[in-house]
């Protein structure tokens, strides 16, 4: 591990950082003294130190007896987590949760030691394989796949405590998938013996996220408010080339797949309860004929 001088470990514990931390660091009781004294440090637990400007999540935890981890830690690293961001998920030694009203997250297998104020990666996606459904499992795991924080080895590796039934789900993840929108409609329709098709490159249109039977599309937004004009614009103009090459497309908007998924859902199966998603396509030839 690259070594760090204390300004560095805190950044790195998103402004918190333990004593032990720091003196490996390079700070002696002498500095410890002159930075509380200043206010550029204050204490939050016995050995534990943080700065003004420190994640208040992180804070939280550590001020109740533990370190950040679980979806809390996820969402620090970047990973796409479903659901409100609250409460603060809190990883602790067994005696920290005596007389505390607080949640604190466990793993399958043995504890891990408290290092960090923020759990790694690896160790944060293990607490979280007991605090989300299924679902929620392969959302996450895609994320990580998708942005290349961990590989499917590594993450075969933090599944093996886990049972079966939570090992398997590792089959039905999909490091293609773009957004958690995306992985969620997924795994909702397979879920209802729907066979489809990812990130599907096709001609004249590009690559578009499924392709049910033979001319279904189905488009995921991927975040709460389209990302620009240009790209509102731009995906309208793809579903306008589709639908010329006799394609039926379905596109779901973030609260859609969040909030109204019984809906869109049903559009979906009414759709193939018809056996639109088999209807023959137009033949390119013929749009290049009826073009000339």
């Amino acid at each position: 591990m690259e070594e760090l001088d204390y300004a560095g470990v805190l950044a790195a514990g998103f402004g918190v950082a333990s004593w032990k931390q720091l003196r490996t660091a390079g700070m002696t009781r002498t500095d410890l003294r002159h930075v509380l004294a200043s206010g550029a440090l204050r204490c939050i637990r016995r050995g534990w130190y943080a700065t003004a400007l420190a994640n208040t999540d992180v804070v939280a935890a550590v001020a109740g007896g533990g370190v950040l981890s679980c979806l809390s830690a996820l969402r620090l690293h970047k990973v796409w987590v479903p659901g409100a961001s609250t409460p603060v998920h809190i990883r602790a030694r067994a005696s920290a949760h005596r007389g505390v009203h607080r949640a604190f997250c466990e793993q399958y297998g043995r504890p891990e030691s408290e290092i960090t104020s923020v759990d790694e990666l690896t160790v944060a996606l293990r607490h979280a394989l007991r605090c989300l459904d299924p679902e929620g499992i392969v959302v996450v795991c895609d994320s990580i796949l998708n942005q290349g924080l961990l590989e499917l080895s590594d993450l075969v590796t933090v599944f093996r405590p886990a049972p079966a039934r939570i090992r398997a789900l590792l089959d039905k993840c999909d490091g293609t998938a773009q957004s958690g929108t995306e992985s969620m409609t997924r795994f909702r329709l397979r879920a209802r013996g729907v066979e489809l098709r990812s990130q599907v490159d096709i001609a004249g249109v590009g690559i578009v996220d499924f392709v049910i039977g033979t001319s279904l599309i189905v488009e995921v937004d991927g975040y709460e408010t389209h990302s620009s004009k240009e790209q509102f614009e731009k995906d309208r103009e793809r579903d306008r080339k589709a639908v010329e090459l006799g394609y039926i497309v379905i596109r779901l908007t973030y609260h859609q797949v969040v909030h109204e998924w019984e809906s869109a859902e049903s559009s979906i199966l009414d759709v193939i309860r018809r056996r639109g998603h088999l209807k023959p396509l137009v033949d390119r030839k013929e749009l290049v004929s009826d073009d000339t």
